[in-house]
Parts: C-alpha cells; structure tokens; sequence
C-alpha cells in the first residue's frame, strides 16, 4: 500500500530525513519512533505532499506522489494532526468541519455522510452543531479522525494522536482508531515518542534517530528485546 525509497528531506542547508526506506502492506499499521527532531513527522508531511525540497520516490495505492494531483491523492490519503484544537477552525461548526472536504470533492449527500462520521466515532447527530471549544480534547480528536475519514482514504496518517490528550482518555482514541481499521480496512502510519503506544498499534516499527533510520522492528521483537541497536535499548529503557 505504500513504499517509500531512498527518501531524503531537506529544510534550506539542513537535512530533515536521510535516505529512509520503508514499506507498509495493505491493512497494516507502521509505527515511527525516536526522539524528537529525528524525522519522524516530516515523513508523514512529506506522504501527504506538504514538503517540497525532497528525493527519493513515495508510492502511495500505486500513485507517485511526485506527479499526483493533490486532490487525487486526498481521495487516497489523509492525515490526522496531533493538536485537534489547532486543527479544527474555531469559527465552523462540527457538522461544518467534516463536510468541508465533502463539499470541496462535490462527494454526494454530505449532510447524510457527516451524520454517518459522527456516528462512526460514537458522538452522534447531535453535535453536528457544536464549535470545538465546547468539546473537550477527546472529542475534539474524534472529530479530527471523522473529517479524515470524510474522503472514505484507504491510510491514515497519524502524527502523534493522543499525545496532547489526558492519559485517561488517550486509550479510548487508541481503542477507537483499532476498531476503525478493522471495520474499514485501513491502513496507518503511526508517529509516536511512546514506545507503548506504537507497541499497542502497530505489527512493525521503525526507529528513527537524527534524520536516519535506525532499524525496523515488529511488535513481538520489540516486546522480547530481540533489538540489535543501542539506541534503540535505550530508547526502550527510557520508556
């Protein structure tokens, strides 16, 4: 589902990610992990066409993402940030922020689909006319996800999607975006400084450090320290 070969990013004189290779099969769920700075978010920015001083080759569903209209690749891809508050407009209402994308795509009924999202994410028709300030984080976040489900894209994009919630609600987020990719079929990319939440999502990770990658991992290497890089055991350790 997607491939990513040889990428390397750059921002002006400094280089963001070095020549990082990676693929993830249909329906899987990949998880990028390091310390902060280490590429992991310019990655995913990147997949979605929002960086543009790179080489390398990105294929998303079959698509080169270098020659893909961005509409065309929204249909296929989307992206759910890791602030929701910073990612919804303060001024639209609920309803409003998820049949945006639907009414730019000119996607039929979308008032019908908006309902269908707010249900998919367990809040309900409801609130189809509340503003994200009378939400509260978790809410706000589910939202995030429907609006990106809105396109009905074959990936997610995930950059770091609990890590600005409280720790009681961060596993129901985890649990729900689980249960979406079961019923949907989805596939995820997952950006995450905890090692425990890539460790509860993802079949195989990859660990990054200082724009490269430092090995790739599955979850049951991970979970028997069956790790080869140092910095990766002291990654783990930290956690």
């Amino acid at each position: 589902m997607i491939s990513v070969g040889n990428l390397s990013v750059r921002f002006g004189p400094s280089t963001a990610v070095d020549n990082v290779s990676f693929d993830v099969a249909a329906g899987e769920s990949f998880g990028l992990v390091g310390e902060s700075g280490s590429g992991k978010s310019t990655i995913l920015r990147t997949m979605m066409g929002l960086s543009t001083d790179w080489s390398g080759s990105i294929t998303v569903d079959g698509l080169d993402t270098s020659t893909t209209h961005r509409k065309e690749l929204a249909r296929r891809v989307q992206m759910v940030f890791q602030d929701p508050y910073a990612s919804l407009h303060p001024r639209y209402a609920i309803g409003q922020a998820i049949a945006e994308p639907l009414h730019i795509n000119r996607m039929p009924n979308p008032e019908k689909r908006t309902i269908e999202l707010l249900e998919l994410i367990g809040l309900g028709e409801k609130f189809r006319f509340r503003f994200p300030h009378e939400l509260s984080g978790g809410q706000r976040q589910r939202v995030a996800i429907a609006r990106a489900l809105a396109l009905e894209p074959k990936i997610l994009l995930l950059d770091e999607p609990t890590s600005a919630l409280d720790v009681s609600i961060q596993a129901e987020i985890l649990n729900l975006l689980n249960k979406l990719r079961q019923e949907l079929g989805l596939t995820y990319v997952i950006v995450s400084h905890d090692l425990a939440v890539i460790s509860y999502m993802c079949e195989r990770l990859m660990v990054m450090r200082n724009a490269e990658a430092v090995e790739i991992l599955t979850r049951e290497q991970l979970r028997a320290r069956d790790i080869r890089h140092d910095y990766t055991r002291d990654l783990l350790t930290a956690s």
